[in-house]
């Protein structure tokens, strides 16, 4: 078994343990989530909507993870997407989407097509459409979150409309999944990951 063989089934087997607690944010999304594939030929005017975002690149924005303990997300898109496009002319330029991100993850634009440099994980240097490949998406724009040790934590494929969205930093910061509480779950009721983290704390 080749070393890219073994990076894939260790970050197919710590993505599993989280999406235990993650996976039906999948459901919830089937009706607002889309994706481009690259034969697509629909067109749309979009803004560039991600000015507000502080996007960072990516190997400088690992080491800031990590100095400052905050959670990566990498939003993978291409100049072609329709739905890239609309993430960030109705998501990226939402001024509390944007402001919760700038605040608590760590945010990186990536375009598999023409950025090269390497994503340096799990003591591997992988190039980014190589990354997304490991995730299982074929599909733009899709958004991957590590810890701040580059662990993966999840994948988002496709569109997600912004109030959606905004629920997925929040329970992915708050790690409530540690807690085992579900998105769905979290999103009825945002208290009870935080009524769960705090009858866990010892007596």
């Amino acid at each position: 078994m080749c070393i890219t063989d073994n990076l894939n089934i260790v970050m197919e087997r710590i993505m599993s343990n989280k999406l235990k607690y993650i996976f039906t944010m999948f459901l919830i999304l089937l009706i607002s989530c889309f994706s481009c594939k690259e034969n697509s030929s629909d067109k749309v005017s979009a803004k560039n909507g991600d000015e507000s975002v502080r996007w960072e690149k990516i190997s400088e924005g690992l080491k800031n993870a990590e100095l400052q303990k905050k959670p990566v997300l990498m939003f993978f898109y291409t100049e072609w997407c329709i739905y890239c496009k609309k993430m960030n002319s109705e998501v990226f330029s939402d001024p509390e989407i944007s402001r919760y991100m700038n605040e608590n993850f760590i945010s990186m634009r990536i375009n598999p097509e023409k950025d090269s440099e390497t994503i340096e994980l799990m003591g591997q240097k992988i190039p980014p459409a190589k990354l997304m490949s490991y995730t299982g998406s074929n599909g733009f724009p899709t958004t991957l979150f590590l810890t701040d040790k580059k662990k993966p934590l999840t994948t988002i494929p496709g569109f997600v409309e912004k109030g959606t969205f905004l629920s997925i930093l929040k329970y992915l910061k708050e790690e409530c999944y540690e807690n085992k509480v579900s998105l769905d779950d979290y999103i009825k009721n945002p208290d009870l990951c935080r009524a769960k983290k705090i009858s866990s704390l010892p007596q």
